[in-house]
């Protein structure tokens, strides 16, 4: 049964919820493909064309021997204050013109050693790339579900380093998810909870364990509670949509009529109630049985 995984997914363009043959399938149907793909190119021109803006300006600032407080701390790709604290540190000299004006030798800049991920010898590009692989302290909260405090419990002594993006602290994105979750499966849109399993399967969470690892079912840790793919779950466990409406599970058929799983097969043998199997569960037809007790209940 692994490997031939279907995905409940939502459509990136409309919204709409559909099930897709492949994790990387993104779009609904042909003409939504269509629409965002010419969207992504449209947005992947506009960015280009801001890129050679912000290359030609590089370029330009690179072509000065002396540089403003401004545009050295663009170069660097941090801000104006974050300058005046590396100047005011003694790691940067400068040079005074006049009264008012004060530049920085571009080859002292070439020198800095600074944690920042905007060195002046990096294309935007190519910082670009880099930037897209780190992510801020509060992204990280949301993407993982975690506390503040639970972030920095957990990345102690593990040799991450934070460095500094357009004067905000970033930390490397690869080793965030080694920490904090196995995989990402941000196109799977509904989750059991272990507990909900258990309860409404009516198995032990041992088995939950095993049979989401046997099977390998997507699954994620948030905070403290470990998520199992609803779909990939129901689907291992032979429990279509459709049959789903016309039958019950054996905890569903108890609780409803409160008995007990002993009387329950009992009936199903005395009065030949249509069942079908489903690896380890049995699907009890919902309007026979709920006949045969309304029945019971009359005489």
């Amino acid at each position: 049964m692994t490997g031939n995984f279907e995905y409940k997914k939502v459509c990136k363009l409309c919204g709409n919820t559909f099930v897709a043959q492949k994790s990387t399938t993104n779009y609904c149907s042909k003409n939504c493909a269509s629409r965002g793909y010419k969207a992504e190119q449209k947005e992947k021109k506009r960015q280009a064309d801001g890129d050679e803006i912000k290359e030609r300006n590089r370029q330009n600032l690179l072509a000065q021997e002396y540089l403003s407080l401004s545009n050295a701390a663009a170069l660097l790709g941090i801000s104006r204050p974050t300058i005046y604290k590396i100047i005011a540190n003694g790691e940067l000299k400068t040079i005074r013109i006049s009264e008012r004006i004060v530049r920085i030798k571009k080859s002292d800049l070439e020198q800095l050693q600074t944690k920042t991920l905007a060195p002046i010898k990096h294309s935007v590009t190519e910082t670009n790339k880099t930037i897209a692989e780190y992510i801020t302290v509060e992204d990280a909260l949301q993407q993982f579900k975690i506390s503040l405090t639970w972030f920095y419990k957990k990345i102690k002594g593990k040799d991450i380093v934070p460095v500094m993006i357009k004067g905000k602290a970033h930390y490397s994105l690869l080793p965030l998810r080694k920490i904090f979750t196995k995989k990402q499966y941000a196109e799977i849109a509904e989750w059991y909870t272990v507990s909900e399993i258990v309860e409404k399967f009516g198995v032990r969470k041992e088995y939950v364990y095993e049979h989401s690892s046997n099977h390998k079912l997507p699954r994620k840790k948030q905070g403290r509670e470990v998520l199992i793919s609803k779909y990939h779950w129901d689907k291992s466990k032979g429990l279509d949509p459709a049959e789903k409406e016309d039958y019950y599970t054996v905890p569903q058929a108890t609780e409803k009529y409160g008995i007990g799983r002993s009387h329950l097969y009992d009936l199903i043998r005395t009065h030949k109630i249509p069942k079908i199997t489903r690896g380890r569960n049995v699907m009890i037809h919902r309007q026979t049985f709920d006949n045969l007790m309304k029945n019971r209940k009359n005489q």
